[in-house]
């Protein structure tokens, strides 16, 4: 009886580290601002990384292809049964997020009996006075907000070193051809910062 809130904490425990070394392969995906707008990119050898959910907004996704697409749809009808109700301007991902998909995917995450999502989303919004603001959306519904771009990777010192470059690069100053040579450069850099496993031939 006395035990069962470790045993708990311990399959949790487990079940992140399952979720990481599953994402551990996927491609990062990254957003930065540019003078006219806001740039996703990422590179794959399969469709279905980067998506458009409502108006001024939009998705990336690393993971299981099945899990993105099914947090995809979850987002494209909230969005617009909230446009639906209220107004497009009553559409924003802090409201998608904190009603809806972060406390569906806490509770997916704590529930042990279900499959986790093996997915992470990066989302990004235009206000009405168009500035930028994005959003990593982690598989256990825990969120974060960025304003100068941001990375979802399932690599801890893959994203870290990118977060870092693309927090001092001034993206939003460039114009697209410039701002896509330059977040090319990072996310290829970024790749090379993953440790090599001394087993591997």
């Amino acid at each position: 009886m006395f035990d069962e809130p470790f045993r708990w904490m311990e399959a949790i425990s487990t079940r992140h580290s399952y979720v990481q070394e599953k994402l551990k392969k996927g491609q990062p995906v990254l957003a930065v601002p540019f003078n006219e707008g806001v740039l996703l990119l990422s590179f794959t050898q399969q469709p279905g990384k980067i998506f458009e959910v409502y108006d001024r907004i939009a998705l990336g996704g690393l993971g299981h292809p099945a899990d993105v697409e099914r947090l995809r749809m979850t987002l494209l009808d909230m969005a617009h049964l909230e446009g639906f109700n209220r107004s497009d301007k009553d559409v924003t991902i802090a409201r998608l997020l904190q009603f809806g998909v972060a406390p569906a995917l806490k509770q997916n995450f704590e529930e042990i009996q279900r499959a986790p999502y093996l997915a992470k989303l990066l989302l990004v919004e235009i206000s009405f006075d168009d500035h930028p603001t994005f959003f990593r959306l982690n598989y256990d519904g825990h969120w974060e907000t960025f304003k100068k771009g941001a990375i979802i990777s399932g690599q801890s010192e893959e994203s870290d070193w990118m977060d870092k470059k693309i927090s001092k690069t001034n993206f939003a100053a460039m114009p697209l051809d410039e701002a896509l040579r330059e977040a090319c450069v990072i996310w290829e850099a970024g790749k090379k910062q993953i440790p090599v496993d001394e087993d591997d031939p």
